[in-house]
């Protein structure tokens, strides 16, 4: 419920710092009505402020900017309208920034001076400033940022391209949308449009917090009216999806809302643009489209959270399980075709002791004597040079990317094209360690990049939701690769049932990305995990003189093995899902 809770605040503080610069803009009567807020409406609020702190400079600073040439109705009646002033109408002009944390978690307000075209924004709470025009701008408009200590940063917009819905399933009034089928959209792209992206949503409603619930975007290849096939496996995979269909699109009375959106990034920047200090930024231009639809029917899936495949290997000795988010940002392999190794571990506990008491007793004359005796036995794992466990790593990793090669068609970058960028500074210290109880290694020197302490955690922690981040720029210093891949391997020694030292493997692998072809967008290729059931037994001497015995006996053939079943099984029903289908979406 906790978990719960926090996702509910944190989707209406997404909509809220939106609807909360027409909170104050603009003429209202003194006489309008008060808007109602729910119970979760509330929370998300005091969840904002309590989360907002304050800055007199740019060092830490994150900035996400939209301008929007085109309002959606407040008919919709979402819950960021509720902060819409009485004379907000479809079709109006808006500018908002928001200010969040680069290095730990929260929103910002700036201690200075926040205007637009020499007048001030207006603070509404939670880092974000707003205008509202009550008519059109004739030029671009710019906001400039100073603060206290003298830091100062400029962005200009212009505004994107209008989209004009022309029909949907053929309709070009209130057409009923059955969640099994296919939507066939109808639209119009002005000239100069090509390259935005088009995103369609309908209305979800989340215990009162009612948002756009995105489920495709695609980019405009063409001028001109076009039609877009949005598959019905895409209404299964909503950007807003939970446990027990949380997610699902309002049925009845509803929209169906197309936004036109530019995003731009400092690589994109001229030289009206002056971030100065700040971190990392966002401006995004958007245009929106609204249709009246009725919803029936439910998606024949029901709403995915996540893709998730478990199976043995047919000896049943190893175990595996994969996953991946529904196809929001769940990147089907066929996206890629060349990964980066960002991290590659082995961590080896090779001394165990473990000890079993036992007591009997016995009486002579009212006198009662108790004996108690313990057994210890000792686990003990052959201390080995580097060497061998490098031979391993090495072994592994170029079993790995040729089966990635031969499989999908994807290339491995270099090892040091990754860890020589300037962002892999920033990932967790690299494992080192060879002793007689224990080994932390790592493959070529990467270094880890999961955090394994709790410190590390909050250390990691970071409000930048743009995808002007280390994580996106380090795959492009990389040679422009579509994945990382994380790779970690753990070795616990023990016994089996006859007493015989055996070795317990549990191999884990990730591999997070992002599609350029759709302006960096972030997502996750897959998760996986592989743990072998039955201990491997091992030869202590043999071992020691033969370094391709270990192997064998930290079950590197069976872990790789187990490793390819589970991705040829998650990438066959990815497939099957329709996630393909959903990246694949594009202008007839």
């Amino acid at each position: 419920m906790k978990r719960l809770s926090f996702l509910l605040a944190c989707l209406f503080l997404s909509s809220l710092s939106f609807g909360q610069i027409l909170k104050k803009g603009g003429n209202s009567s003194p006489k309008a009505k008060k808007k109602k807020f729910n119970l979760m409406e509330k929370v998300g609020d005091l969840t904002g402020n309590l989360l907002t702190g304050k800055t007199e400079t740019l060092d830490n600073v994150v900035v996400k900017a939209s301008y929007i040439s085109g309002l959606y109705s407040p008919e919709i009646k979402t819950t960021e309208s509720k902060y819409f002033n009485e004379n907000a109408k479809e079709g109006d002009y808006m500018l908002f920034i928001t200010f969040l944390k680069n290095e730990g978690a929260g929103l910002l307000e700036i201690m200075g001076d926040v205007t637009v075209d020499g007048e001030p924004m207006e603070y509404h709470g939670m880092g974000s400033y707003g205008k509202h025009y009550d008519a059109i701008p004739t030029k671009p408009v710019s906001i400039q940022i100073k603060t206290s200590l003298g830091d100062e940063a400029r962005f200009s917009f212009e505004p994107v391209q209008e989209v004009e819905i022309i029909s949907v399933n053929g309709e070009k009034s209130l057409p009923i949308l059955d969640l099994d089928e296919d939507i066939e959209l109808e639209y119009y792209n002005p000239p100069g449009s090509e390259g935005t992206t088009i995103k369609v949503s309908m209305m979800t409603k989340v215990m009162g917090v009612k948002a756009f619930n995105h489920f495709a975007d695609y980019q405009v290849t063409k001028p001109g009216k076009v039609k877009v096939t949005i598959p019905k496996a895409a209404l299964s995979n909503p950007e807003i999806a939970g446990q027990l269909n949380m997610g699902n699109f309002d049925k009845g009375e509803n929209y169906l809302i197309l936004e036109r959106e530019t995003l731009k990034k400092k690589e994109d920047f001229g030289a009206e643009q002056k971030p100065g200090k700040v971190a990392a930024v966002e401006l995004i231009s958007r245009n929106y489209a609204s249709f009246p639809v009725i919803v029936k029917g439910k998606q024949d899936e029901g709403i995915m959270t996540v893709l998730r495949v478990r199976g043995e290997t047919e000896d049943k000795s190893l175990g595996y399980a994969f996953y991946k988010p529904n196809a929001t940002t769940g990147i089907p392999i066929s996206k890629a075709s060349k990964f980066g190794l960002v991290s590659f571990t082995m961590e080896a506990k090779t001394y165990k002791r473990e000890s079993e008491t036992s007591s009997s007793s016995w009486t002579v004359g009212n006198t009662k004597y108790t004996q108690t005796s313990t057994t210890t036995t000792t686990y003990e794992f052959p201390e080995l040079p580097e060497e061998y466990w490098e031979n391993a790593l090495d072994k592994a990793y170029q079993e790995i990317v040729t089966f990635f090669k031969s499989e999908y068609g994807i290339d491995f970058v270099p090892v040091e094209n990754v860890t020589g960028t300037a962002q892999y500074n920033d990932l967790f210290a690299a494992a080192n360690e060879v002793s007689s109880k224990r080994v932390l290694k790592s493959y070529k020197n990467t270094k880890r990049s999961t955090p394994s302490s709790i410190g590390e955690i909050f250390g990691s922690m970071s409000s930048n939701v743009t995808t002007d981040n280390p994580t996106i720029n380090m795959m492009k210093a990389a040679g422009e690769v579509d994945g990382l891949v994380s790779i970690h391997i753990d070795l616990t020694v023990g016994g089996d049932k006859d007493g015989k030292v055996v070795l317990y493997p549990t191999m884990q692998i990730s591999v997070s990305g992002r599609d350029e072809t759709r302006q960096d967008k972030q997502g996750k290729y897959f998760d996986g995990q592989i743990t072998r059931k039955t201990g491997e037994p091992f030869n202590g001497d043999h071992l020691k003189a033969n370094k391709s015995a270990l192997l064998d006996a930290i079950s590197l053939p069976y872990l790789l093995g187990a490793m390819k079943e589970g991705i040829t099984t998650i990438r066959t029903k990815e497939v099957e899902m329709g996630y393909d289908a959903i990246w694949g979406i594009t202008e007839e």
